[in-house]
């Protein structure tokens, strides 16, 4: 009994690691709206402080499975330690491209933070440009004022 749990201990490990890591995608890529086109994406917030930290957390967790395996493998059947032979490369692959993947979803949700702040900003300073040059919005004017191209066609 205590050789399968020794067996299963760096699989389930790497479980964790992975289950970690696909949910800070996740949480990043819906926070981040990252595949709500521009036009239509609601503000984002800047990728917390709480989720780097979390990044870290899923890194070092990526990491335990590998050398939990080197020191239990005297203890596992002959068996399983030709599994974790054969699996030990893809996994490290899988886990190594999930923890890039971290990183990707934060940088872009870090990039749509940016362009929502810039947004607001912006919008914000042309509303103030509009009101101190006396400029009417398109959408306030009455029917004919905004026809130029129109009146000189008569």
């Amino acid at each position: 009994m205590n050789g399968i749990v020794v067996g299963l201990l760096p699989g389930v490990l790497w479980m964790v690691a992975v289950i970690f890591a696909v949910s800070i995608i996740t949480i990043t890529v819906s926070r981040g709206h990252l595949f709500t086109p521009r036009r239509r994406r609601p503000p984002v917030d800047p990728v917390d402080w709480s989720m780097v930290k979390t990044h870290f957390m899923s890194f070092a967790a990526a990491l335990i499975p590998f050398p939990v395996l080197t020191f239990t493998a005297d203890l596992m059947d002959a068996r399983m330690l030709a599994f974790y032979d054969h699996a030990q490369l893809p996994g490290a692959i899988i886990v190594f491209v999930l923890v890039l993947l971290e990183l990707v979803a934060m940088y872009l949700q870090a990039r749509n933070a940016s362009e929502s702040a810039m947004d607001s900003r912006l919008g914000v300073a042309a509303r103030r440009d509009d009101d101190d040059a006396g400029i009417v919005p398109d959408r306030a004017r009455s029917g004919n004022e905004g026809d130029m191209d129109k009146q000189g066609e008569d």
